[in-house]
C-alpha cells in the first residue's frame, strides 16, 4: 500500500493501536456509511468537499452561539413580502457585506458567493455587461425567491452607500433578478433609483412609526369614509376660506423642477392628474385629442354651484398661468376645458 493511503489510514491506526486489519475494517464501515444515499463513489466524494461540509458546521455553530435561529421558509417569505418597499437598514447591510473588505462590484459578488456557499443559500451572483451601452448588470440566480429578493435589495443599498452606484432598472424573473447599475455621486442617504426600485414605502412607514396615533386615525377615517375627503395645505385652505382662489403653481414647479410656463402640456397634465389624486378635489381627469386639439374632462362629486365655480376658477387660473388659451363649460358633474390651439 502506498504511503499516501497509509497516511489517510493513520487516524484509524491510532484508534486501533496500530492494528492494520482493524483500521481497514473501520475505514470500510465509514465508507459504507458515506455511500448511503449516493449512486456512486464519485457522487459521494463530490458531496464531501470542503465547501459542502462547511455549511452544516457553520450553521450549527451559529445556532449554538445564539447568533442565528432557524425559521421555516414560509415564515421567512411572509417577513420579506410584508416588508417589501421598506429599505434594509445600513447596520444589517454592513453585517451581511463587510465594507472594509469590499472595494468594487467583483469583491461584493465574490463575498456574496462565499457566504452563499457557506450558509447553504444556493444563490449564485455574477456580473454581466449590457451590450447596448456597456451597462453593468448584476445577476442573482437560483435559491429561494424571497431570499434572492432580499439579497438584491441589500446589495443595491450597499452599492449606493459605499461604491457610488445607483440602480436604473430591476428585472425580476421566476429564477433570477437582474440589477442594472449606473454611476451616481451625491450626498443623499440613498440614491433615487434604489429608493424607487426597492424603497417606495420607506418614507411612508417611517412617518407612520413617528406618529402612529395620527396616521392610524387618519387612515381609519379615509377607510370608513371611502376616501371621500379633501386633502389641502393650510395656506390653500385658508385662501379658500377667505373667498379667494389659491395659487397652486408651486406644486407643479416643485414636481417638475422648472417654471410652469416651461412645462410641456403632457407633463403639465401628468402633474395635474397627480394633484387631483393626492388632494381628492375631483374624481378623475382625462384627456382626449380630436383634429389636433386637446380637450380635458374633469369629473367631480360637488353639488353646490358655488363649490363648482370655485373648482373651475382654480383650474382656469392654473392653465392661464401656464400660458394656455382655452374655454370652459360645465355639464352636471363634469368640467370640460377645450384648448384653442394644439398643445
Amino acid at each position: 500500500m502506498e504511503d499516501e493511503y497509509l497516511q489517510k489510514l493513520q487516524p484509524f491506526l491510532d484508534k486501533n493501536n496500530g492494528n492494520l486489519s482493524a483500521a481497514i475494517r473501520d475505514a470500510i464501515e465509514l465508507a459504507d456509511a458515506a455511500l448511503q444515499g449516493h449512486e456512486s463513489i464519485e457522487d459521494a466524494l463530490e458531496h464531501c468537499t470542503q465547501d459542502s461540509i462547511k455549511y452544516p458546521e457553520i450553521r450549527n455553530s451559529l445556532i449554538e452561539s445564539g447568533e442565528c435561529i432557524l425559521i421555516s421558509q414560509l415564515s421567512f417569505r411572509w417577513l420579506t413580502e410584508n416588508t417589501d418597499g421598506i429599505l434594509v437598514d445600513d447596520e444589517l447591510v454592513s453585517e451581511l457585506f463587510n465594507p472594509y473588505q469590499i472595494k468594487n462590484v467583483s469583491d461584493l459578488l465574490d463575498y456574496l458567493n462565499t457566504r452563499s456557499r457557506n450558509f447553504g443559500w444556493e444563490i449564485e451572483a455574477t456580473v454581466n455587461t449590457w451590450d447596448e451601452d456597456k451597462t453593468e448588470v448584476i445577476v442573482l440566480e437560483n435559491g429561494d425567491p424571497s431570499l434572492r429578493a432580499f439579497l438584491a435589495e441589500a446589495i443595491s443599498v450597499f452599492l449606493g452607500r459605499h461604491l457610488n452606484l445607483d440602480v436604473s432598472f430591476v428585472h425580476r424573473k421566476s429564477n433570477s433578478i437582474r440589477i442594472f447599475l449606473k454611476e451616481y455621486r451625491s450626498d443623499m442617504d440613498v440614491p433615487p433609483g434604489i429608493r424607487k426600485n426597492f424603497g417606495t414605502l420607506d418614507y411612508t412607514f417611517k412617518e407612520i412609526r413617528s406618529k402612529p396615533e395620527f396616521w392610524t386615525s387618519l387612515i381609519e377615517r379615509y377607510r370608513v369614509q371611502r376616501y371621500q375627503r379633501i386633502n389641502l395645505n393650510k395656506d390653500v385652505f385658508e385662501t379658500f376660506l377667505s373667498g379667494e382662489i389659491p395659487d397652486v403653481t408651486n406644486f407643479f414647479e416643485a414636481a417638475a423642477g422648472k417654471p410652469i410656463q416651461e412645462l410641456p402640456f403632457c407633463e403639465l397634465f401628468a402633474i395635474c392628474k397627480k394633484l387631483i389624486s393626492v388632494t381628492q378635489l375631483a374624481n378623475d381627469i382625462e384627456r382626449t385629442v380630436e383634429r389636433g386639439k386637446i380637450t380635458i374632462k374633469i369629473r367631480h362629486q360637488f353639488s353646490e354651484e358655488i363649490a363648482i365655480e370655485k373648482l373651475v376658477e382654480l383650474v382656469s387660473k392654473l392653465f392661464q398661468t401656464a400660458g394656455y388659451i382655452f374655454e370652459v363649460r360645465t355639464v352636471s358633474n363634469l368640467i370640460i376645458i377645450k384648448f384653442a390651439d394644439a398643445c
